[in-house]
């Protein structure tokens, strides 16, 4: 039984060190492929966080995209509704639904 236990706790540490690098990765290249963007939208993509203002491509450099099936991924007249972490944990934290708000394409707010 102790055997099974430390096998599930390296997969999941192996894991969760690999959603980190591909994140990081993905935050740094596009940091890197946009060399225009304001330094203060920069420095959020590449620490894992959003800002009032930010495109959705910024918000899914930062974050990853959205999940595409979820109830609270919606797009209506006055904007869209981009939703994160339905299930378990992940960079964000563990919970039901982090949401992230939009209106003419930029991040109006958000809630966790």
């Amino acid at each position: 039984m102790r055997y099974y236990t430390t096998i599930i706790i390296l997969a999941a540490a192996l894991l969760s060190g690999c959603a980190t690098l591909t994140g990081q990765h993905r935050r740094t290249a596009y940091v890197s492929n946009h060399p225009n963007i304001p330094v203060f939208y920069a420095k959020a993509i590449k620490g894992g966080a959003i800002m009032v203002g930010m495109t959705k491509d910024q918000v899914a450099a930062s974050w990853g995209n959205p999940c595409g099936w979820c109830y609270g991924t919606t797009k209506s007249s006055w904007g869209s509704t981009w939703e994160y972490n339905v299930f378990g944990s992940s960079t964000m934290g563990i919970g039901n639904g982090n949401y992230v708000y939009f209106q003419n394409g930029r991040v109006v707010g958000w809630s966790s």
